[in-house]
């Protein structure tokens, strides 16, 4: 069994969790699976047997309520026969050989009354001193509440085994893609981020909304396919990509240029391509990249290199083939300077969103968050400001630059404690 386990690990790609298993297990080198042996084929052999044995299917799995502790972990006692041939339990076989006190006969006839069942349960929970309590009869004044379970702190994503291409040289392409996948829980929400309403009502619209909703973005109401941020550094580009990762129901990938360009000619337009059929594979599915301008800038540049015009060709392709197809792929990218970006990527980026400076409203905020009435209760660090004074006077600041600046200002109150 623990050989079987091993292969289907191996073979699902739990490569790591493999070879942990193996070193606890202490498997020898020296024994290997059959070729037609598998722990699914087996599984599935049962799943037939049983179903043709009792007209249902096992039930494999069950779940654990809170409080209630795993039944595996207690030691169970081995079952016996007793004398008229069922199986039972070693003390409930020793507690049947006994005399009893109340002289208990067993009925001579099949058919039992209720009354004798219930005389029967009542006699035994004397023997074992166990109360019964009856199901049928429920409080009325109890009130069944939903039970509200937090989202895991890391995602689970399917395993990379069942995409199509995972054999050959495909394989080390998919597993380096796989990598980007962001399980991690950034823990910022919408609210989290101080204006921005207008970028964050079109994030909501091209990723949230078709997810809740996929009826109503049909035909000309269909999602774009990729959006650009675009805008001053610090104003809260990559924070809003933070929040698509924590809000949106997505499979988000964190693509950055070390990721899909490699020093081996031809292999960067294969990293590119696998990208999108392993975001085909997760939908749906996010592809978030971060300067944009490093990886899809103009190409009628002389001194343009020919494996970074291939790399760009394929991404254009890529994405063509990705605003004609209904695949649940949404690329998300950002930018500081987007007149460098290619026209052919400014136009299969088919939304392109203007992450301007705080507006004086947004700035407050951002003050007042940063230096609240209260900084630290120990050692203690109290603010008197004025919000709106400091929000007209800081105008043509950055998101970046109010938090500096706010930084700064309780490090001088720091140093002069």
């Amino acid at each position: 069994t623990l050989y079987l386990v091993h292969q289907y690990l191996k073979d699902e790609g739990y490569n790591e969790t493999a070879q942990q298993f193996e070193a606890e297990a202490r498997l020898s080198n020296q024994f290997a699976v059959c070729d037609n042996i598998d722990l699914y084929t087996i599984l599935q052999e049962f799943e037939s047997y049983y179903f043709l044995r009792f007209q249902k299917y096992p039930k494999v799995c069950k779940k654990i309520l809170p409080g209630g502790g795993d039944a595996k972990g207690k030691l169970q006692r081995r079952p016996t026969l007793n004398e008229n041939g069922f199986e039972c339990n070693k003390l409930i076989a020793t507690a049947l050989s006994c005399p009893k006190q109340n002289n208990y006969k067993t009925p001579s006839t099949t058919k039992v009354a209720a009354n004798s069942n219930r005389n029967r349960n009542k006699s035994f929970a004397s023997d074992f001193d166990i109360t019964v309590l009856p199901l049928t009869a429920p409080n009325p004044n109890v009130h069944l509440q939903p039970i509200e379970s937090d989202l895991s702190a890391e995602r689970i994503v399917k395993p990379i085994a069942g995409f199509d291409g995972y054999n050959g040289e495909w394989k080390e392409f998919a597993d380096i893609i796989s990598k980007e996948i962001f399980v991690q829980d950034l823990n910022v929400r919408w609210e989290d981020i101080m204006g921005l309403d207008e970028a964050k009502r079109l994030l909501k619209e091209a990723v949230v909304y078709p997810t809740k909703y996929p009826e109503l973005f049909t035909g000309i109401l269909a999602p774009w396919k990729g959006l650009l941020l675009y805008g001053p550094p610090g104003t809260g580009k990559t924070l809003l990509a933070k929040a698509v990762a924590t809000e949106c129901r997505t499979t988000f990938f964190n693509i950055s240029a070390s990721s899909i360009v490699s020093k081996w000619r031809g292999d960067s337009e294969k990293l590119v391509r696998v990208m999108f059929e392993v975001a085909r594979y997760h939908a749906p599915s996010t592809i978030y990249i971060d300067e944009l301008d490093a990886l899809a800038g103009r190409r009628d540049s002389a001194a343009e290199h020919e494996a970074s015009r291939r790399l760009k060709t394929e991404l254009l392709v890529q994405l063509d083939g990705l605003a004609q197809s209904d695949d649940r792929v949404f690329l998300l990218a950002t930018s500081n300077l987007p007149w460098d970006l290619d026209p052919a990527m400014l136009r299969r980026l088919e939304k392109r969103v203007l992450v301007d400076l705080p507006n004086c409203p947004a700035r407050r905020e951002m003050i007042k968050q940063n230096l609240p009435p209260v900084v630290l209760d120990r050692p203690r660090l109290t603010a008197d400001l004025d919000y709106d004074k400091l929000a007209e006077k800081t105008a043509s600041y950055s998101g970046s630059d109010i938090r500096l600046v706010c930084k700064e200002a309780a490090m001088q109150a720091m140093r002069q404690a």
